[in-house]
């Protein structure tokens, strides 16, 4: 696999953003961005994409502890359909439950300072959700 796979996980206010090795072993917290319109953040996840090679796209889709989409799914769906118009490539879907307690967990582990936990958080989490997506579709 010479491509790679970005992973986002998409809140109101940013999302945090993840990508896999050329190999599609690894998964590689990138960083966040800040929410604008929807033409915006569809504008600069295409720059990341064409920047990295990317031609997979996956995404964590909130659930509720029945597995039921959460509120935050609309959200989610809402931005997604408008990526797929504006790149043509579908959007793959991973249960993000537990993933931003996780990243909450790992930060405060490593004593990052509350400040900077934000943005660092929604990366770990889109990390976490690319670690889900690689390890079922490498076994």
């Amino acid at each position: 696999m010479t491509n790679r796979i970005l992973s986002m996980d998409i809140g109101e206010s940013s999302v945090g953003l993840a990508v896999s090795d050329p190999t599609g072993t690894f998964a590689i917290p990138i960083g966040t961005i800040k929410r604008g319109s929807k033409k915006e953040d569809s504008d600069k996840i295409k720059k990341i994409m064409e920047e990295r090679n990317v031609d997979t796209l996956v995404a964590g889709m909130p659930l509720d502890m029945e597995g039921n989409r959460s509120k935050q799914a609309s959200i989610v769906m809402t931005f997604v359909k408008f990526l797929y118009k504006e790149t043509g490539i579908k959007t793959e879907f991973v249960d993000e439950r537990y993933t931003t307690k996780m990243a909450n967990d790992t930060l405060k582990f490593l004593n990052v300072k509350r400040g900077k936990q934000k943005g660092a958080e929604d990366a770990l989490a889109a990390s976490y959700i690319l670690e889900i997506y690689l390890k079922k579709h490498n076994s």
